[in-house]
């Protein structure tokens, strides 16, 4: 399951968004939905806080709340969870700013012909449920070592964390130890489901979790590794 918020604080376009969405996932059987449909950051991320579904967030930019619309995606990425993020707005010269925020947008959509936003919305639901659903493929995970490109099975993969060195992680599978160049925030959105960011220095398998210790906040995965889990990720250590 998809789960799709909007966060809007202009009354007309949120009830126009929402409309549309759900409307859009009935029509086509998708297996996606309308969670919530808010004016408050703080509600999109207290009910985001409390699922570990795959979701799609459709966020304005200039919100008129404690947070805008950048720094409530940048919020989303720091739960660790996958996520799919859409920016809404009629300032076409905000875009550059995602970058500055490295919160990964997937579209940046101007508020300008209502069909057009139809559109672009229905063509983001349509990619986040291929890329979350994915195909076999999509069960892969590719890293560059040198001059080397390395082609992992997700299954295979115990945790990934980060090193003493900027930029530098490691991985874990249970045949071996593997370093190369990267950050947690780019690798975690092509991990799938099972992936977590449970800390800002690890994440892990949650099929390889072999013990969790929630006194601790720790969990010790299959190869004997212990990685720190965050007090407010701990709900997502369900395992099973």
């Amino acid at each position: 399951m998809l789960d799709i918020y909007v966060c809007e604080d202009n009354a007309k376009q949120l009830a126009f968004m929402a409309g549309f969405i759900s409307d859009y996932c009935a029509a086509g059987n998708l297996d996606a939905a309308l969670v919530l449909a808010s004016p408050s950051p703080a509600e999109v991320l207290a009910k985001y806080k409390d699922t570990n579904n795959a979701a799609l967030f459709v966020l304005d930019i200039s919100l008129k709340a404690d947070l805008h619309g950048l720094e409530l995606a940048s919020r989303i990425r720091e739960q660790g969870k996958k996520a799919f993020i859409v920016f809404v707005t009629v300032h076409p010269e905000l875009t550059l700013l995602t970058f500055q925020y490295k919160v990964e947008a997937m579209d940046f959509i101007v508020k300008d012909h209502p069909d057009n936003i139809k559109r672009r919305i229905g063509e983001c639901i349509d990619i986040a449920l291929k890329r979350h659903k994915g195909p076999a493929a999509a069960k892969t995970l590719q890293i560059s070592i040198g001059d080397e490109v390395i082609q992992l099975d997700m299954a295979e993969i115990i945790h990934i964390e980060t090193t003493c060195t900027r930029h530098k992680l490691r991985l874990y599978t249970k045949s071996r130890i593997l370093e190369f160049n990267g950050d947690l925030k780019t690798i975690e959105t092509r991990l799938d489901e099972r992936f977590i960011r449970c800390h800002r220095s690890f994440i892990i398998n949650r099929d390889k979790i072999a013990v969790v210790n929630k006194k601790a906040n720790t969990v010790t995965m299959v190869n004997n590794s212990v990685c720190s889990v965050s007090r407010n990720r701990k709900n997502l250590l369900v395992m099973g």
